[in-house]
């Protein structure tokens, strides 16, 4: 396991270099560094596990440097090291992930435990790694299948939510692609292999079940049932209501309600 040690005060990084029984940690070897351009450099030559920090530094300071981790070694955990106790620094740090924020002068017996479970939590990263590496490439690939069939039956469930809820209103496919975060095509296309109709059809599908309940289960007008399943246009809702029922709106009702 290899370390990083960012201050831009050689005093502080030198003597918490010194100070620690890295051994302890699984640490074979670490690194100084003076500031974040300091700290990329090693970062692009060696496999840097965990990093110590200090908040503030000339010329891009810690939480810039890790939110730069972030991106290119997200493996990589933090803690930060720092005199700075105000919340706006603990809070950003906080919310990039740090495994968590010291002050100094440090307590070395907090470092020790903060280091202890640093490193369990690496060490148990490292095994399940090692385990999924073990499973075979057909086993992997199924999984992987698995899983995104399960995010696409989420994405489409997700839409038919938004499109009941939306039944009133015009629906547009853009606003559907928008609300699951796909693209416009690509929505269209998962939606009829795993429903088996567009989305058109869909949402027409829906309105004319939804007007054929409110027909029989309540008196509204019929004009009022028509816009309540987002047809604005009389005509246009009773000609589709027959296409879907084989029967006029007026009719439906009346057969099934004399049939109640």
């Amino acid at each position: 396991m290899q370390a990083l040690l960012i201050d831009d005060e050689i005093v502080a990084v030198n003597a918490l270099k010194r100070r620690v029984d890295w051994s302890r940690y699984h640490v074979d070897q670490v690194f100084t560094a003076q500031s974040m351009q300091e700290a990329q450099e090693i970062f692009r030559q060696q496999k840097i596990d965990f990093m110590l920090c200090d908040i503030e530094m000339p010329n891009g300071s810690g939480l810039e440097l890790f939110e730069w981790v972030k991106i290119y070694y997200p493996l990589t955990e933090c803690v930060y090291v720092t005199c700075h106790p105000e919340y706006k620094y603990i809070r950003k740090a906080l919310k990039l992930g740090s495994a968590d924020y010291i002050l100094k002068p440090i307590d070395y017996e907090e470092l020790d435990e903060v280091l202890c479970e640093l490193v369990k939590r690496l060490d148990k990263a490292t095994e399940n790694t090692e385990k999924i590496e073990k499973i075979p490439d057909e086993i992997m690939q199924k999984l992987i299948s698995q899983n995104v069939h399960t995010e696409q039956d989420q994405m489409i469930r997700d839409a038919k939510q938004f499109i009941l809820e939306h039944m009133q209103e015009t629906i547009y496919v853009e606003a559907i692609a928008n609300q699951v975060h796909l693209n416009e095509q690509y929505l269209m296309r998962l939606f009829k292999k795993e429903t088996g109709m567009t989305i058109l059809e869909y949402i027409t599908n829906e309105r004319v079940t939804m007007a054929a309940e409110l027909l029989v289960e309540t008196n509204f007008p019929i004009v009022t049932v028509a816009y309540s399943v987002g047809y604005g246009n009389y005509s246009y809702f009773t000609k589709i209501f027959k296409r879907y029922m084989g029967d006029n709106p007026k009719t439906y009702r009346q057969k099934h309600k004399t049939a109640e």
